[in-house]
């Protein structure tokens, strides 16, 4: 399967679909490409649809530099090495902290955003008492396997959820970096003046992000929408794969018309 190198990381793609639009999907954190499982050969059949393994995640390999400004600049070169431009971005919990900082560095490349459960456009911060724990998770299977089914409440069991448990110890030295990268990001400033068209999904039992979160960062996105998933927690894309999809696609029809 294809292999690119972009700021000296060997990263892990899939490409497929012809469609006239091109969906890029971004995983969060000791997440893999294979979050968006459940949605990749659906929205193939109307769209252009890439999936990545970010730097030290899933088949890309470890390289260092696991920070949000390095992910959005892996991706934004990506993009161009594959010449993707007006791609809809659709990032998952880290991921969408990822997508907006592409969006503000090179909107030129972006036509609209889906934040799925985002890290908020403040950042968010690790509490001191609970590095311990994020540790502990990448070190112990059990462990991490608890950790994950708190992020997929409604669909922790079988063999997909332990394969995501077996790619989150892959991806298991990006964690604590992650966390801190993850603190250090505002993105309401330069948010401000963006004019990407954005639709934000917020599974309502998400245990990780709050739904005020989600209303500043709408509140931060001048072209955005707010959509709540009540009986969902923090990964649609895994919960509820078909109903994103649906309004993933009414978004894109009413926004940028396809």
């Amino acid at each position: 399967m294809p292999h690119l190198t972009v700021n000296g990381a060997n990263l892990y793609y899939e490409q497929a679909g012809q469609g006239e639009r091109t969906l890029v999907l971004i995983h969060g954190n000791v997440g893999s490409a294979r979050w968006w499982d459940h949605m990749f050969t659906p929205l193939a059949e109307r769209y252009k649809v890439v999936r990545i393994d970010l730097r030290g995640c899933g088949q890309s390999e470890p390289a260092g530099g696991n920070s949000i400004p390095q992910y959005a600049a892996d991706v934004q070169a990506m993009l161009q090495e594959l010449g993707l431009n007006r791609v809809t971005l659709v990032g998952h919990s880290m991921g969408g902290a990822i997508s907006m900082a592409v969006a503000i560095n090179a909107p030129e490349l972006v036509e609209a955003m889906v934040l799925v459960n985002s890290a908020p456009a403040e950042g968010i911060t690790t509490p001191d008492e609970r590095k311990p724990l994020l540790e502990m998770m990448i070190k112990d299977r059990n462990f991490m396997k608890m950790a994950l089914a708190a992020v997929v409440p409604t669909a922790a069991t079988g063999e997909f959820f332990e394969a995501l448990v077996d790619d989150a110890m892959i991806a298991g030295p990006t964690t604590v970096p992650n966390y801190t990268s993850l603190g250090e990001q505002d993105f309401r400033p330069a948010l401000a003046s963006c004019q990407i068209p954005t639709l934000i999904v917020y599974g309502v039992q998400d245990t990780l992000i709050s739904l005020e979160m989600m209303e500043r960062t709408r509140d931060s996105i001048p072209e955005s929408t707010l959509l709540l998933y009540e009986g969902m927690g923090h990964s649609p894309n895994v919960e509820a794969p078909a109903r994103l999809m649906q309004d993933l696609e009414a978004f894109l029809r009413e926004k940028v018309g396809v």
